[in-house]
């Protein structure tokens, strides 16, 4: 951010009286004004609504901390809550500006290649990782096959082009389909980009033999780490995930649940989820963008060593947000992630936070519990240095607790009408949802295969999420210029990426004639025609209509095309009649 100028921001008398005001009531807190005092580049100026151009009004303020009906106390005895909103600023907020300019970075910015950006995230040193080591397990199978041919090692355009068949078949929203019936053409229903990329029996050969790490010292990986069959993948692909984007200011922290019925040692049952058994993973999206930016995979407790991490919510957001630290960007969490001292370790981070609470913390009052006494569509509103604590009765005997960072006003939104919420929930309502976005595009056109092997239900839910955030790379560097819809950019990725495979496969004499007539027809080739006119004396060879079944040979050919065929398809015309 060198470029960019730099402001500092000036003190004003505003920031004494909330100082005052909040010093009032512990001794021992900061200043309310701090973090006003900042000198960082600012990039991009969001539209929290924090900014105000009424001046601070100190009526009652200096009385208010005197009188202990001001306050709500907290269960707990201790945490104390000003029901007094706090004087009105008249700048914004430092933890309110943004330092960084969301969009595409380094190669990302500018490029409009669909397949250049996908590339981006499964680069070539992905590739020759997932390449060399199914090579390396399919040299420890080969023994088991009795052709050597059919055990045949494979590289890295195979693998990209295999890779590309589950785009072209998720595209099609066919990925839980027979790949049987998708190969099949003789009722004319296969389809044709997969026949010609690689047989049958070679697309089931890899699903069966693809591996991400080497099976071959797997056993001593696993001992310190749940996640050693794939970690590497993992990890290569979430870094590019965020070397490449910068998010927007507001994301979202949510779980995820790949469905996975098979043999797992961290494999979660949820209930609440349509396919309440899998692989759970925590994401932080941006949901303006749907851009995934950081993902984690629940292993449940690690083994003793560098991987063994802390799974408490807290513990959870503070890894996952490391990516944005000091951006003055906003996070939004379900009551899972939601605590008083997470919102205090995100502020040292210069980040807000949003999110719903449980009413079960100790630091809530009882007066924001549910009561039969609250008037329906009723908001309670606490107010300490950092957060802002609120309540809403949407009916008789419920409540709706919410706490925010980034707020702190008790103000209601108007667009709600008679339901009178505050602007804290319609918030939180309205950034929550990234997760779920990113859930649903990822099942509109899923990879995923029916599989008994977890490791490859975390690589099909890494190539959704590569897919997704490689459409948001390319509109945001399309912007205005064109409207692509996902199916259709999907399928411009996959012919991309099995085009060279059909190509080199188009070249193989050993492949049937039609076969090969039809790749070049698809790569747009001119097919190549007969010039000889004769055949040596003694030649033989076998049929064109009768095929490998019959493997019926014979000395005679079509005069025209010059093809083979035997005196089942070859009729006898005099010259008389061909004039």
């Amino acid at each position: 951010m060198s470029n960019n100028k730099r402001l500092r921001l000036e003190r004003t008398s505003d920031e004494n009286i909330i100082r005052n005001w909040f010093e009032n009531i512990s001794s021992e807190e900061e200043s309310f004004g701090e973090d006003s005092d900042s000198d960082e580049d600012i990039l991009f100026r969001s539209d929290h609504d924090t900014n105000s151009e009424e001046e601070a009004t100190d009526s009652k303020i200096d009385e208010a901390p005197e009188n202990a009906n001001n306050f709500y106390i907290g269960k707990d005895g201790i945490t104390k809550w000003c029901k007094i909103k706090p004087p009105v600023n008249v700048r914004t907020r430092a933890h309110n500006i943004i330092t960084h300019l969301p969009g595409p970075r380094r190669e990302a910015r500018g490029n409009k290649s669909q397949i250049e950006i996908l590339n981006l995230f499964i680069d070539d040193n992905i590739t020759r990782i997932i390449t060399h080591c199914t090579n390396i397990y399919i040299e420890t199978i080969r023994d088991k096959f009795q052709r050597s041919r059919d055990a045949r090692l494979t590289d890295v355009t195979e693998i990209r082009a295999f890779i590309g068949l589950l785009y072209q078949i998720g595209s099609f929203r066919c990925s839980r389909k027979n790949i049987h019936q998708l190969w099949d053409n003789s009722k004319g229903n296969g389809m044709e980009s997969c026949y010609l990329t690689m047989s049958e029996k070679r697309f089931r050969f890899l699903v069966r033999c693809l591996r991400f790490d080497d099976v071959r010292d797997r056993a001593a990986r696993k001992q310190f780490d749940k996640l050693a069959p794939i970690r590497d993948i993992f990890t290569l692909m979430v870094d590019n995930f965020q070397k490449y984007f910068c998010a927007s200011e507001y994301l979202t922290i949510d779980e995820q649940l790949l469905a996975f019925r098979g043999k797992c040692p961290f494999r979660q049952y949820i209930p609440s989820k349509p396919a309440k058994y899998g692989i759970k993973t925590f994401a932080l999206v941006d949901p303006k963008t749907v851009y995934t930016l950081n993902l984690e995979t629940y292993l449940g407790t690690q083994p003793d060593g560098p991987y063994k991490i802390s799974n408490a919510s807290r513990d959870v957001v503070l890894r996952l947000v490391e990516p944005i630290v000091g951006t003055n960007r906003n996070i939004t969490g379900d009551n899972w992630f939601t605590s008083i001292p997470l919102i205090t370790s995100l502020k040292e981070k210069k980040l807000t936070y949003v999110g719903a609470i449980r009413k079960n913390k100790r630091e809530i009052p009882k007066e924001f519990l549910p009561n039969k006494q609250r008037v329906e569509t009723s908001t309670v509103f606490g107010f300490q240095k950092d957060c802002t604590l609120v309540s809403y009765c949407p009916q008789k005997n419920k409540t709706v607790l919410a706490i925010s960072s980034m707020h702190h006003d008790d103000e209601i939104d108007e667009e709600t009408g008679d339901k009178k919420k505050p602007d804290i929930i319609t918030f939180y309502n309205r950034t929550k949802t990234g997760v779920d976005l990113v859930d649903q595009y990822c099942q509109n056109y899923n990879v995923a295969r029916n599989t008994k092997r977890w490791p490859m239900v975390v690589f099909y839910n890494l190539l959704n999420v590569a897919a997704i955030n490689a459409l948001c790379i390319y509109k945001s560097n399309n912007m205005g210029n064109i409207k692509i819809k996902k199916i259709d950019f999907l399928q411009n990725l996959s012919w991309e990426l099995i085009k060279p495979q059909i190509k080199l496969r188009s070249t193989i004499e050993t492949l049937p004639i039609e076969l090969r007539r039809r790749a070049k027809l698809l790569l747009g080739e001119k097919e190549t025609t007969v010039t000889e006119t004769e055949k040596p004396d003694g030649s033989r060879g076998r049929c064109y209509d009768c095929g490998r079944a019959r493997d019926k040979t014979t000395r005679r050919w079509c005069c025209k095309c010059k093809k083979w065929m035997c005196g089942d398809h070859l009729k006898d015309i005099c010259k008389n009649c061909v004039l």
